[in-house]
């Protein structure tokens, strides 16, 4: 069920609030891009006769990686309040953290793409848990260094 227009306004303007409009809610929006892309690709109405079994994997891969979600929101409203906002420019002191927040990002669309191509059946399943592996890797390493 897609959230209704008045709920999904209602989101925005909490994101805004609480990561502003600029470096790090762009940082958020580009993990979230990413893990639609994912569930776009993993749809059942998209499915190239695969296992029931190997679409399980591939939806609690989304799931996890929906989880992630949220730890990110956290480590991009913590980064914010710790270094603030210039514009888009990474302000001194968080080049870490935005640039594992930019690879767990792309890390993601990785996924979605092993997933497609593994769905056509031109990679295996491993692809695609490896990929998800990568993104959580990269969002605990930044929860990390915001716990610093």
């Amino acid at each position: 069920m897609r959230p209704r227009p008045f709920a999904r306004r209602r989101e925005a303007k909490k994101l805004d609030q609480e990561l502003g409009t600029l470096l790090w809610r762009h940082a958020h929006d580009r993990f979230a891009r990413s893990l639609d892309r994912y569930w776009q690709i993993i749809a059942p109405d998209r499915q190239h006769e695969i296992s029931k079994e190997e679409q399980n994997g591939l939806v609690n891969a989304g799931n996890v990686l929906t989880d992630a979600l949220e730890t990110v929101r956290t480590i991009c409203s913590d980064a914010r309040e710790r270094f603030g906002e210039r514009d888009l420019d990474v302000p001194p002191g968080a080049n870490d953290i935005h640039r594992l927040m930019s690879r767990a990002a792309n890390d993601l669309a990785a996924t979605a793409q092993a997933a497609a191509m593994f769905q056509r059946g031109q990679a295996d399943i491993q692809s695609v848990g490896m990929r998800a592996e990568k993104v959580l890797e990269s969002v605990t390493a930044a929860q990390e260094l915001t716990k610093r």
